[in-house]
């Protein structure tokens, strides 16, 4: 009775690490998987910011609760360009514009001419696709906002 008592509030799915497309359906937010494996996603605390990464892949880690998966870390790995995003708070120091780069963990520079209405965001979590152009500087090609801090 323990045991199926455990396997109904944990469901059928393995804790850990899942990956896939982000998508949204009736307000709520979906991971589906390269094997077709779907599963809503349990945000909370700084995975809110998944709301507004929806048609981004990603990584998520944390425990299945139900038909639900409780997202604890979480990692953008393509937000529709082919390669990595960078994710961080942007972040105005000295005289120049940066985002520490959650993936990564390093403090990446902006060309100012390139950011546009990104300026508007100091403080907040962002998501910049971009080229780089040269050790840690990045020419914005798009953005969005996950998170107003």
């Amino acid at each position: 009775m323990t045991f199926l008592l455990a396997a109904l509030m944990t469901g059928c799915g393995a804790p850990g690490p899942r990956s896939g497309l982000l998508l949204s359906e009736h307000n709520r937010v979906l991971l589906v998987e390269s094997t077709g494996r779907t599963s809503r996603l349990k945000l909370t605390g700084d995975a809110v910011a998944l709301n507004e990464a929806l048609g981004c892949r990603v990584e998520v880690s944390g425990s299945p609760l139900g038909r639900r998966f409780i997202v604890n870390r979480w990692k953008i790995t393509d937000s529709g360009y082919g390669s990595e995003p960078f994710v961080g708070e942007l972040l105005f120091t000295g005289s120049a514009w940066r985002i520490r780069d959650r993936n990564s963990q390093t403090l990446v520079e902006l060309v100012v001419e390139s950011m546009g209405k990104l300026r508007e965001h100091e403080g907040d979590l962002v998501l910049v696709d971009g080229f780089v152009l040269g050790p840690n500087l990045v020419k914005v090609v798009s953005f969005r906002v996950l998170r107003d801090l």
